[in-house]
């Protein structure tokens, strides 16, 4: 594997195959290559292609400088990697609403592409690829938020060799629209592209998850020891039918069940009028909808700490309703395009940050939530071309989310305390960048479980389980759960019941019902699956590995139809899960991974009261069984 990059600067396309280095073993044991390379057209630029390896992972980002006494454009920063190979296939993820992380392939004969141009990282395609060549898997994923392109193609010639064997794949911001211009004595930094190459997919993969547990993520440990439950009062409610009662009487039953969050979600905020939905209102948060909060935000709150749970707010803090007197009262931060509003606020603006800093203080202050939902349910598209922001008319859009990040991070530097959720019309904005900025990601908004279990397949690509929130099969108001609008019901199986909450286990669980009207036998379970979570989330799901054991379910009955995951934790224990679809097999035969070889094991089927002693060896080696599983059943095997 050698480093690439393709960089267009004032109209003329360079395309490097970095050989030279210099090397440096920094702090932590982290390995530095350093590709330096100079240019000239119209201007001097320096050019340093710094790939940091830690624990299998390359974390690789081209920094331009320019040296010269002109301005130089830049129209292009991708950064990637070159191999030898005869053949390259490329999977990868297309995306949209409920649609998240649709698998995609391509075999790349001549210069392919993808990727995004709705302003949104993962509104089109995700941007991650994994590059499955004649030695093994490169797994790559973009830390960018905004629009970005992958790019692959054969490599026939380079420094004068002729090799009909060489590919390149290259990722960054690039989107036809975007430039900066960099000004003489100042710098640009491209997005980091993390690269982890193994024999297989998974070996990648795992490389991934583990770099962005120990590097990336910004989760408390001690906040989240145990692992929390949340209540969110959205789906069975939406904004018509939500008001301080109704949240009082779920949060009283949540924390009964052992939850740790009541979160409030849209409908809260802004005037009560009878053609308005929360949609036309955003912006408006200095507004409370006293009709159906009289007592306030900060009364409700405060009223949910008095029953031992922590309260959460959802906002969307970057979006502007076309209704919201946002758009007259603060004219000067609205994202336009040519003269017309995007419908937000341009984080590009020092003004834009201030005002929603502001509004934070006021959410996480004043009212004293402990847990901020950001959704974002707009497409930017190329961004703000404004120029009385700090920014240029070819940047805005980077420059918004460049200030997204620093206003995220200021928050969780003033309340280390609150739980930061990224949500963007579900999971349309869940790239790695994005998510080391924030605690916990929301997956999609449909979560009937077949769903989610293709989403939480899709997302361990390259995230870690302990920042995947999503919820069980919802109650919902709506027809996008399968038509389903109460899941759970008197004479629901119990098996099913399980089969939903227990897909949410694997990660952080969100739980959005009537939970006042749930049957009492229902509520008696989601307690007992919560303790079971609660025992043993902080060492598998916060701090363990995952594996997926399985190839990757498909919402409509598509993919694998049995699909098992496992955790291993620092002990080198095993908690699997094992999910039986509509059409699958009866019986389900898989190899565990990450055991210690030599090592017996109490293996037990906690629904099946089935036990053996095995070695790790065995394990591995011959694997387990699931055959008693009824369709839309589940298990979980403890491997101890």
């Amino acid at each position: 594997m050698k480093f690439a990059y393709a960089v267009t600067l004032n109209g003329t396309e360079i395309l490097q195959e970095c050989t030279y280095h210099t090397t440096e073993l920094l702090e932590g044991g982290v390995k530095r290559l350093s590709f330096p390379r100079g240019h000239y057209d119209g201007g001097l630029i320096a050019l340093e292609l710094v790939c940091d390896l830690d624990g299998g992972v390359y974390r690789c980002a081209l920094n331009l400088r320019n040296t010269g006494e002109k301005t130089v454009r830049l129209t292009r920063g991708d950064v990637g990697v070159s191999f030898d190979t005869r053949e390259l296939e490329l999977h990868y993820f297309h995306s949209d609403w409920g649609a998240e992380y649709t698998p995609r392939s391509h075999r790349v004969e001549r210069e392919f592409s993808f990727g995004c141009v709705s302003g949104r990282s993962c509104k089109g395609f995700t941007p991650y690829v994994e590059c499955h060549t004649g030695d093994g898997c490169y797994a790559m994923a973009l830390g960018w938020s905004g629009n970005w392109t992958c790019t692959a193609f054969p490599w026939v010639e380079s420094y004068c060799d002729i090799r009909p064997w060489t590919y390149c794949c290259v990722m960054g911001l690039s989107d036809g629209e975007f430039f900066h211009d960099i000004l003489p004595g100042e710098s640009f930094t491209t997005p980091a592209v993390y690269v982890s190459k193994a024999p297989d997919r998974e070996e990648a993969c795992l490389a991934l998850r583990r770099y962005y547990r120990k590097r990336l993520s910004t989760m408390d440990e001690e906040l989240f020891t145990p692992m929390p439950l949340e209540y969110n009062t959205w789906w069975p409610y939406e904004d018509k039918l939500i008001d301080e009662n109704v949240y009082q009487a779920n949060a009283e039953i949540a924390k009964k069940l052992g939850f740790r969050y009541a979160m409030m979600d849209a409908g809260w905020f802004g005037r009560e009028t009878g053609d308005q939905t929360w949609f036309e209102k955003r912006g408006d948060w200095d507004m409370v909808n006293t009709e159906r909060f009289p007592s306030g935000m900060k009364a409700m709150c405060d009223k949910a700490k008095g029953i031992g749970i922590e309260p959460g707010i959802w906002c969307e803090i970057e979006a502007v309703g076309r209704d919201a007197e946002l758009n007259k009262t603060h004219e000067e931060i609205i994202a336009k395009r040519d003269g017309r509003s995007l419908g937000y606020v341009c984080f590009g603006s020092k003004a834009g940050r201030e005002w929603a800093m502001e509004t934070v203080d006021r959410i996480l202050g004043e009212y004293g939530a402990k847990w901020i939902k950001f959704d974002f349910n707009l497409d930017p598209g190329f961004g703000c071309d404004r120029t009385d922001h700090e920014h240029s008319a070819g940047d805005g859009l980077y420059a918004h989310y460049m200030g997204y990040y620093q206003f995220l991070d200021e928050i969780r530097r003033k309340y280390p305390d609150v739980v930061v959720e990224n949500c963007s019309s579900g999971g349309l904005r869940g790239d790695i960048e994005m998510m080391s900025h924030c605690t916990v990601g929301f997956l999609a908004d449909p979560d009937h479980t077949e769903f989610h279990l293709q989403l939480f397949w899709g997302a361990l690509s390259f995230l870690h389980q302990r920042c995947l929130l999503h919820f069980t099969w919802s109650d919902v108001m709506q027809n996008h759960n399968r038509g389903v609008g109460c899941p759970i019901q008197e004479d629901t199986p119990r098996h099913k019941l399980d089969y939903m909450v227990r897909a949410a286990m694997m990660g952080v669980p969100g739980f959005s019902y009537k939970l006042p009207e749930l049957p009492g036998w229902a509520l008696e379970r989601i307690r007992e699956l919560g303790e079971f979570y609660t025992e043993h989330s902080a060492a598998f799901i916060l701090n363990g590995d995952a594996y997926r054991l399985t190839e990757q379910p498909i919402s409509g009955g598509k993919g694998e139809r049995f699909p098992v995951f496992q955790f291993t934790d620092a002990e080198k224990r095993g908690l699997v899960f094992a999910f039986r679809l509509t059409g699958a097999p009866e019986a389900q035969r898989v190899r565990l991974r990450g055991l210690e070889p030599m090592r017996e094991y109490t293996v037990t089927w906690t629904d099946a009261g089935r036990e053996e002693r095995l070695t790790g060896a065995h394990l591995m080696e011959q694997g387990i069984d699931f055959d008693s599983l009824p369709e839309e059943g589940s298990e979980i095997v403890t491997v101890f």
